[in-house]
C-alpha cells in the first residue's frame, strides 16, 4: 500500500471513528430518534417501502425499523464508504435492499413517482441551499404514495436566529461538551459545521413542507439544536 493509500484509509477510519462516537454518546439524539421512529412505524401499521436520503451506514434505519415489516429499503448516500458500511448493517433485510451512491437530488429525480411510502431524511437536507431544499421537498412529494410519510429530522434554527448565530451556538457546545470525541475530532466537526451546514428555521420548514402538499404530523424530536417531524402526503 502506497503512502497516499495509507493516508486515505486513515482518513476514512478517523471519520468513522468520529461518527461512531457521536452516535455512541448520543450528541445528536440518535437513540431518541430510533425509539420514536420505531414507535411511529408500529402506529403506521403498513409494510414499509423506504427511501433513506443520506443513509450513512444505515444505523438509524436499522435501529428504528428493526422490528417493523420492511418490504423494501433504498439507501442513498454520496460517500462510497457509507455504502460499504451500510451493506453490513442491512443484512437484517436480505433481498430487500438497494443501495445507491450518488447525489441525493440526482438520485431522487430518477426514482419513479409513487414508489415509496416512507422517505427518511435524517441530518442530510441541511447541507443543501434553501432553493435546493425546496426542490428536494417537491421531489419527495412526487416519490411518495398518497398516505405516505416524510420523516425529517435535522438541524433547526430558532425563528429569530441567523445561520451564524446558530452555528456559533452549536459549535460552542461541540467544542466544550462533546468530550466523547478527541480534540482533533471536535475541531474537524466544528470545521464541517461552519463550512457545510445551512439549517433553516422551524417556521420555514413547517411552512414550506405544508405548502408543498404535506399535512403536518407528529413531532418525534424536539431538542435545543435538532427537531424531527412526520409529514403525511394526503
Amino acid at each position: 500500500m502506497t503512502d497516499p493509500d495509507v493516508a486515505r484509509v486513515k482518513e476514512v477510519f478517523e471519520q468513522w471513528a468520529m461518527y461512531d462516537a457521536v452516535v455512541r454518546c448520543d450528541y445528536m439524539r440518535h437513540a431518541e430518534l430510533a425509539r420514536a421512529l420505531g414507535e411511529w412505524a408500529a402506529a403506521f401499521g403498513r409494510p414499509l417501502s423506504i427511501v433513506d436520503l443520506g443513509c450513512s451506514d444505515a444505523w438509524l434505519a436499522t435501529h428504528a425499523f428493526r422490528t417493523a415489516n420492511v418490504e423494501h429499503y433504498v439507501g442513498v448516500d454520496l460517500a462510497e464508504s457509507s455504502i460499504e458500511r451500510a451493506h453490513g448493517n442491512l443484512a437484517i433485510w436480505p433481498g430487500r435492499v438497494e443501495l445507491v451512491c450518488g447525489n441525493l437530488a440526482d438520485v431522487l429525480a430518477k426514482r419513479p413517482a409513487a414508489s415509496a411510502n416512507v422517505v427518511l431524511a435524517s441530518y442530510s437536507l441541511h447541507h443543501f441551499s434553501t432553493t435546493d431544499k425546496l426542490k428536494l421537498v417537491g421531489e419527495i412529494v412526487r416519490l411518495l404514495v398518497p398516505g405516505g410519510a416524510f420523516l425529517w429530522s435535522d438541524a433547526v434554527r430558532d425563528d429569530d436566529e441567523s445561520r451564524d448565530e446558530y452555528i456559533d451556538r452549536l459549535t460552542h457546545v461541540m467544542s466544550h461538551d462533546w468530550t466523547g470525541l478527541t480534540v482533533k475530532q471536535r475541531e474537524r466537526g466544528v470545521t464541517h459545521v461552519r463550512t457545510s451546514d445551512y439549517p433553516e428555521t422551524k417556521s420555514w420548514m413547517l411552512e414550506h413542507v405544508e405548502a408543498a402538499g404535506f399535512r403536518p404530523g407528529a413531532t418525534f424530536l424536539a431538542d435545543e439544536f435538532f427537531d424531527g417531524w412526520a409529514f403525511v402526503k394526503p
